[in-house]
C-alpha cells in the first residue's frame, strides 16, 4: 500500500514541478508596458500621486484665476483701464500660445518629470516677482512668463498622470485630475475673500504694497510645495522604455509596487520588459546636448502630421479648442456678470436677470472707475460665493463621473453631457434671477468640463509617447488663441443684444459634438 500511494503522488508532484517551471519562464518573458503598470496595483503611490497633482493644479490654475480676481481689487491702486484689464487677462494665455510648441516636444524630449521641477521652479521665482511690483508694465511682463510656464506645466502634469496608471484606472483618473481644477477653483476665491479682510495699504514715493500684492505672495507656495514634492517622484517607466532605459523602467515598476502591495511578502512578478527602442537607437537618445534635444524634437514633430494621425490630430484638435474656447471664455467671464448682477440690485433695488446684468456691462463704460472704486469690496462676498457653488458642484459631479465613466464609456457619456450642456449654455439666457444663473452654468460647466477631459483621456490613448505631450500642446495652443480672442468677441456679440451670446455659444458646444463622432472609440485601446 505504501509503494502504491508513494507512486501515485509522483505525477502529481511532476504536475507541480511543471507547473512551476511553466509560470517562472512566463514571469521571465518580456511584458510590456500595460501588462507592468496593472501589475503595480493601485494604492498608496496613486494617492501620493493625486495630492501631489493637487498641489501643482492650485499653482497651475492660480496663474489665470486668481487675476480675475485681483483687478477689482487693484483697480484703484494701479488705476487701470478698461485696456489694462483686458490685457492683464489675456497675458497668460499669450505667454501659454506662444509656449505650447516648446514644452509639448521638451516634455516629449527631456522627460516628464525633469521639466516638471525646474517649470515649477521657475514659476515659484516669477509669482514672488509679481507680488512685488506694483507697476501695470511689469504685471504684463510677469503674467506673460507664468502663462508661458504653467502652460507646458499642465501639458507636462497631465501627461505624467496618465503614463503612471493603466488603462482600467486611466479614464478615473482623469476625472479626479478635473476634480483637483474644482478644488483649487473653490480654494482660490476663499483665498480671495480672506486678502480682502486684512485691508494693506502701503504707499510711498518708492513703491507700494497692498492686500492683492498678499494674495499674490501666498499663491506662490503651491509652486514651490509642487517642486519640492516632485522629487519624492520617479519619472514615468513609459517615458523611461521608450527612450531605451528598460533597467531603470523595471526599478520604477519594482518601487510603485513595494508601495502599493498590502502583502509585505508579495513580489513584483514582472523581470523583464521589452524593448521600445533598437539596440543602435539607444546610444543616440542617451546624453544628447540641448541642441540635439531640439533638433530630436523637431524630428518628432514630423510624423504627427503623417497620414496614419493628422486626420485624429485635426478632429480633436477642432473639438479640443471649441470646449476650452467655451469654458475658458464664460469662466472668466462669470465673475463679472455677478459682479454687474450684484451692482445692478443694489442700484435698482431689485432682482437682476442674466440680461440685466449683461445690459449694466454694456452701458457702465462711461463711469467705470468711479463705479468700481466707490465700491465696498468687503461687503461684496456674495460674488466671491457664487463662483464657489459653481466650482464645489463641479467637483462633486467629477467625482460621480470618475466612477461612471467605464461603465458607460467615454464616448457615450461625452455625448449626453454634450447634450445637457448645450441646453444649459442656450437656457441662461431665460435666468430671471442669480440663483437660477447660478444653477444654469454649474450645469454647463459640469457636462462641458467633463467633455473636456473625457476628450483628454482619448486624446492620450490615440497618439504614441512619443507624440502625445505633442499632439496635446497643439490642441491646447489653438484653444487658448481662441480663448484670447474670446475676450474680444463677448462685449461685441453682447452689443447684439442678449441672446447672441447664449446662441452662438451654445451652437459651437453642439458642433463639437457632431465633430467627435468622426474621432475613433478608444474604450478598449491600450496606450500606445
Amino acid at each position: 500500500m505504501a509503494d502504491t500511494s508513494s507512486n501515485l503522488n509522483q505525477p502529481s508532484k511532476c504536475h507541480e514541478g511543471e507547473a512551476n517551471q511553466n509560470e517562472t519562464a512566463q514571469e521571465n518573458q518580456p511584458s510590456d508596458y500595460e501588462t507592468a503598470i496593472s501589475a503595480t496595483k493601485f494604492g498608496k503611490f496613486n494617492i501620493l500621486l493625486v495630492v501631489i497633482t493637487l498641489i501643482s493644479t492650485l499653482s497651475v490654475e492660480s496663474e489665470t484665476a486668481v487675476m480675475a480676481y485681483i483687478i477689482p481689487m487693484a483697480v484703484c491702486d494701479l488705476n487701470l483701464t478698461s485696456n489694462q484689464k483686458g490685457l492683464l487677462n489675456s497675458m497668460a494665455f499669450l505667454g501659454m500660445v506662444l509656449s505650447g510648441f516648446f514644452w509639448g516636444f521638451l516634455v516629449d524630449t527631456v522627460g516628464r518629470r525633469k521639466m516638471l521641477i525646474m517649470g515649477f521652479v521657475a514659476e515659484t521665482l516669477v509669482t514672488v516677482g509679481k507680488s512685488l511690483t506694483t507697476r501695470v508694465g511689469l504685471l504684463y511682463f510677469y503674467q506673460f512668463c507664468g502663462g508661458a510656464l504653467v502652460g507646458g506645466l499642465y501639458v507636462a502634469t497631465n501627461t505624467y498622470l496618465h503614463e503612471l496608471h493603466s488603462t482600467s484606472r486611466r479614464g478615473y483618473v482623469q476625472m479626479m485630475y478635473g476634480a483637483t481644477f474644482c478644488v483649487a477653483n473653490v480654494l482660490i476665491p476663499v483665498m480671495c475673500a480672506l486678502t480682502i479682510l486684512f485691508n494693506v495699504y502701503f504707499k510711498n514715493i518708492f513703491m507700494g504694497y497692498f492686500s492683492w500684492n498678499i494674495l499674490l505672495l501666498v499663491s506662490a507656495i503651491p509652486s514651490l510645495l509642487s517642486a519640492i514634492s516632485l522629487l519624492l517622484l520617479p519619472e514615468t517607466p513609459k517615458f523611461l522604455m521608450s527612450t531605451g532605459n528598460n533597467k531603470e523602467a523595471l526599478r520604477v515598476f519594482q518601487q510603485i509596487h513595494k508601495m502599493n502591495r498590502k502583502d509585505p511578502t508579495e513580489k513584483y512578478k514582472i523581470t523583464n520588459l521589452i524593448d521600445e527602442v533598437v539596440d543602435d537607437e539607444e546610444e543616440e537618445i542617451v546624453h544628447k546636448s540641448w541642441k540635439e534635444y531640439f533638433q530630436s524634437g523637431w524630428n518628432h514633430i514630423m510624423p504627427l502630421f503623417s497620414k496614419e494621425h493628422r486626420i485624429n490630430l485635426l478632429l480633436v484638435s477642432i473639438v479640443h479648442s471649441i470646449l476650452q474656447f467655451v469654458l475658458n471664455t464664460l469662466r472668466l467671464y462669470l465673475p463679472q456678470v455677478f459682479q454687474a448682477a450684484h451692482d445692478y440690485e443694489v442700484a435698482n433695488n431689485k432682482t437682476s436677470s442674466i440680461c440685466d446684468a449683461l445690459a449694466w456691462l454694456r452701458y457702465s463704460g462711461t463711469d467705470e472707475e468711479q463705479i468700481i472704486c466707490s465700491l465696498d469690496l468687503i461687503n461684496n462676498f456674495d460674488v466671491y460665493l457664487n463662483s464657489m457653488i459653481v466650482s464645489t458642484v463641479l467637483l462633486i459631479a467629477y467625482i460621480s463621473a470618475g466612477a461612471v465613466i467605464n461603465t458607460f464609456g467615454k464616448k457615450n457619456l461625452f455625448t449626453v453631457l454634450n447634450i445637457a450642456g448645450s441646453a444649459s449654455v442656450a437656457c441662461l439666457y431665460f435666468s430671471p434671477n442669480t440663483s437660477t444663473t447660478v444653477i444654469l452654468s454649474s450645469s454647463f460647466f459640469i457636462c462641458i468640463g467633463i467633455c473636456f477631459d473625457l476628450l483628454i483621456i482619448i486624446i492620450m490613448v490615440l497618439f504614441p509617447t512619443t507624440l502625445r505631450a505633442m499632439a496635446y500642446s497643439i490642441t491646447l495652443l489653438l484653444g487658448r488663441l481662441l480663448t484670447i480672442a474670446g475676450n474680444l468677441i463677448i462685449p461685441w456679440l453682447v452689443s447684439f443684444g442678449c441672446a447672441s451670446l447664449f446662441v452662438t455659444f451654445g451652437s459651437l458646444t453642439f458642433g463639437s459634438l457632431l465633430l467627435s463622432f468622426l474621432i475613433p472609440d478608444t474604450d478598449k485601446m491600450d496606450m500606445k
